[in-house]
Protein backbone atom coordinates (compact mmCIF):
# COMPACT_ATOMS: atom_id res chain seq x y z
CA UNK A 1 0.00 0.00 0.00
CA UNK A 2 1.07 3.56 -0.85
CA UNK A 3 0.56 6.06 1.02
CA UNK A 4 0.69 10.06 -0.21
CA UNK A 5 1.96 12.79 2.39
CA UNK A 6 1.70 16.24 1.50
CA UNK A 7 4.17 19.12 3.22
CA UNK A 8 7.47 18.45 3.78
CA UNK A 9 7.88 20.15 7.06
CA UNK A 10 8.57 18.20 9.86
CA UNK A 11 4.64 16.57 10.56
CA UNK A 12 4.99 15.92 6.76
CA UNK A 13 8.36 13.96 7.44
CA UNK A 14 7.27 12.50 10.55
CA UNK A 15 4.54 11.10 8.59
CA UNK A 16 6.68 9.98 6.05
CA UNK A 17 8.66 8.03 8.70
CA UNK A 18 5.79 6.72 10.54
CA UNK A 19 4.43 5.18 7.49
CA UNK A 20 7.76 3.73 6.11
CA UNK A 21 8.04 2.18 9.65
CA UNK A 22 4.84 0.35 9.07
CA UNK A 23 6.15 -0.93 5.44
CA UNK A 24 3.98 1.70 3.49
CA UNK A 25 5.77 2.75 0.50
CA UNK A 26 5.50 6.98 0.56
CA UNK A 27 5.42 9.79 -2.02
CA UNK A 28 6.14 12.59 -0.48
CA UNK A 29 4.89 15.74 -2.48
CA UNK A 30 6.34 19.23 -1.24
CA UNK A 31 4.78 22.67 -2.69
CA UNK A 32 8.34 24.06 -2.21
CA UNK A 33 12.16 23.25 -3.72
CA UNK A 34 12.43 22.54 0.04
CA UNK A 35 11.05 23.73 3.68
CA UNK A 36 10.90 27.65 3.82
CA UNK A 37 7.92 27.41 6.61
CA UNK A 38 7.92 26.76 10.16
CA UNK A 39 10.25 23.38 9.79
CA UNK A 40 12.87 25.78 9.47
CA UNK A 41 12.15 29.02 11.55
CA UNK A 42 11.50 27.77 14.62
CA UNK A 43 13.56 27.05 17.76
CA UNK A 44 13.95 23.44 17.57
CA UNK A 45 12.36 23.46 21.30
CA UNK A 46 11.28 19.83 22.66
CA UNK A 47 10.14 21.26 25.92
CA UNK A 48 8.42 19.00 28.24
CA UNK A 49 8.78 22.00 31.13
CA UNK A 50 6.83 24.35 30.06
CA UNK A 51 3.30 21.74 28.73
CA UNK A 52 0.12 21.30 30.53
CA UNK A 53 0.00 18.11 32.87
CA UNK A 54 -1.94 15.28 31.98
CA UNK A 55 -2.53 14.22 28.24
CA UNK A 56 -0.67 17.13 26.92
CA UNK A 57 2.55 16.40 29.25
CA UNK A 58 2.28 12.71 28.30
CA UNK A 59 2.42 13.72 24.37
CA UNK A 60 5.35 15.54 24.87
CA UNK A 61 7.07 12.78 26.92
CA UNK A 62 6.43 10.89 24.35
CA UNK A 63 7.55 13.21 21.57
CA UNK A 64 10.72 13.84 23.74
CA UNK A 65 11.37 9.96 23.86
CA UNK A 66 10.98 9.58 19.75
CA UNK A 67 13.25 12.50 19.07
CA UNK A 68 16.17 11.08 21.18
CA UNK A 69 15.53 7.43 19.19
CA UNK A 70 15.93 8.45 15.95
CA UNK A 71 18.61 11.07 16.74
CA UNK A 72 20.53 7.57 17.11
CA UNK A 73 19.13 6.47 13.36
CA UNK A 74 19.07 9.18 11.72
CA UNK A 75 22.43 11.10 12.23
CA UNK A 76 22.44 15.04 11.56
CA UNK A 77 19.43 16.44 13.53
CA UNK A 78 21.63 17.82 15.94
CA UNK A 79 19.38 15.94 18.90
CA UNK A 80 20.55 17.85 22.77
CA UNK A 81 19.35 17.04 26.30
CA UNK A 82 20.44 20.22 27.39
CA UNK A 83 17.81 21.13 29.44
CA UNK A 84 16.37 24.69 30.01
CA UNK A 85 16.69 26.99 32.77
CA UNK A 86 14.42 29.58 33.93
CA UNK A 87 15.72 31.97 36.23
CA UNK A 88 13.99 33.72 39.20
CA UNK A 89 14.82 37.55 39.51
CA UNK A 90 13.13 38.19 42.89
CA UNK A 91 11.36 36.94 45.22
CA UNK A 92 8.34 36.72 43.71
CA UNK A 93 9.39 34.38 40.78
CA UNK A 94 11.62 31.94 43.11
CA UNK A 95 8.18 31.52 44.95
CA UNK A 96 6.51 30.50 41.14
CA UNK A 97 9.28 28.75 40.64
CA UNK A 98 9.07 26.49 43.91
CA UNK A 99 5.91 26.06 42.97
CA UNK A 100 6.64 24.36 39.94
CA UNK A 101 8.85 21.98 41.42
CA UNK A 102 6.79 20.98 44.12
CA UNK A 103 3.76 19.80 41.60
CA UNK A 104 2.86 16.27 41.57
CA UNK A 105 4.44 15.78 37.79
CA UNK A 106 7.76 18.04 38.59
CA UNK A 107 9.76 14.67 38.04
CA UNK A 108 8.14 13.41 34.66
CA UNK A 109 9.24 17.20 33.88
CA UNK A 110 12.66 16.94 35.42
CA UNK A 111 12.52 19.74 37.21
CA UNK A 112 14.84 20.80 40.14
CA UNK A 113 15.07 23.77 41.90
CA UNK A 114 18.55 25.57 42.06
CA UNK A 115 19.99 27.93 44.52
CA UNK A 116 22.22 30.91 42.79
CA UNK A 117 25.23 29.05 42.73
CA UNK A 118 24.09 25.78 41.31
CA UNK A 119 22.49 28.10 38.70
CA UNK A 120 26.16 29.55 38.06
CA UNK A 121 27.00 25.72 37.68
CA UNK A 122 24.60 24.87 35.23
CA UNK A 123 25.48 27.95 32.84
CA UNK A 124 28.74 29.73 34.07
CA UNK A 125 28.03 32.58 31.80
CA UNK A 126 25.46 33.92 33.40
CA UNK A 127 26.03 37.33 34.68
CA UNK A 128 23.91 39.62 37.12
CA UNK A 129 22.15 38.67 40.56
CA UNK A 130 19.22 36.14 40.49
CA UNK A 131 17.67 34.80 43.34
CA UNK A 132 17.72 31.08 41.76
CA UNK A 133 16.46 28.76 38.56
CA UNK A 134 14.52 25.79 37.96
CA UNK A 135 16.31 23.48 35.59
CA UNK A 136 14.37 21.26 33.31
CA UNK A 137 16.53 18.75 32.91
CA UNK A 138 14.72 16.77 30.57
CA UNK A 139 13.84 19.48 28.20
CA UNK A 140 16.08 19.16 24.68
CA UNK A 141 16.93 21.03 21.13
CA UNK A 142 17.01 19.75 17.40
CA UNK A 143 18.64 22.15 14.45
CA UNK A 144 15.53 23.43 12.84
CA UNK A 145 17.36 23.82 9.42
CA UNK A 146 19.09 20.49 9.31
CA UNK A 147 16.22 18.26 10.61
CA UNK A 148 14.16 18.61 6.96
CA UNK A 149 17.08 17.30 5.12
CA UNK A 150 18.69 14.58 7.41
CA UNK A 151 15.09 12.99 8.02
CA UNK A 152 14.73 12.93 3.97
CA UNK A 153 18.05 11.56 3.88
CA UNK A 154 17.40 8.96 6.68
CA UNK A 155 13.92 8.05 4.37
CA UNK A 156 15.83 7.79 1.43
CA UNK A 157 18.41 5.69 2.89
CA UNK A 158 15.84 2.78 3.96
CA UNK A 159 14.31 2.55 0.39
CA UNK A 160 15.08 0.89 -2.54
CA UNK A 161 14.52 1.93 -6.21
CA UNK A 162 11.57 0.04 -7.14
CA UNK A 163 9.88 1.28 -3.60
CA UNK A 164 9.91 2.85 -0.10
CA UNK A 165 10.09 6.42 -0.37
CA UNK A 166 9.76 9.32 -3.31
CA UNK A 167 10.58 12.77 -2.61
CA UNK A 168 8.93 15.20 -5.38
CA UNK A 169 9.68 18.57 -4.35
CA UNK A 170 7.90 21.61 -6.14
CA UNK A 171 4.46 19.89 -6.89
CA UNK A 172 1.96 21.53 -5.09
CA UNK A 173 -0.96 19.36 -3.96
CA UNK A 174 -4.54 20.62 -5.87
CA UNK A 175 -6.64 17.81 -5.66
CA UNK A 176 -7.66 15.72 -3.17
CA UNK A 177 -9.71 12.45 -3.65
CA UNK A 178 -10.71 8.85 -1.13
CA UNK A 179 -7.54 7.37 -2.83
CA UNK A 180 -5.15 9.79 -4.72
CA UNK A 181 -4.01 13.38 -4.47
CA UNK A 182 -3.18 15.18 -7.92
CA UNK A 183 -0.67 17.81 -7.91
CA UNK A 184 -0.38 20.93 -10.38
CA UNK A 185 1.31 19.20 -12.86
CA UNK A 186 -1.59 16.88 -13.27
CA UNK A 187 0.15 14.14 -12.40
CA UNK A 188 -2.03 11.86 -9.77
CA UNK A 189 -0.46 9.70 -7.00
Amino acid sequence: MSVVVVGGGVLGLMHAIEARRRGHDVVHLEREPGPRGASVRNFGLIWLSGRAGGAELDLARRSRARWEQLALEATGIGFRAHGSLTLATSEAELTLLKEAAARPDAGLRGYELLDPAAVRAVNPALRGEFAGGLHGRLDAIVEPRAVPAALRGYLAAGSTAAAGYSWLPGREAVQVTPHAVRDHTGSWH
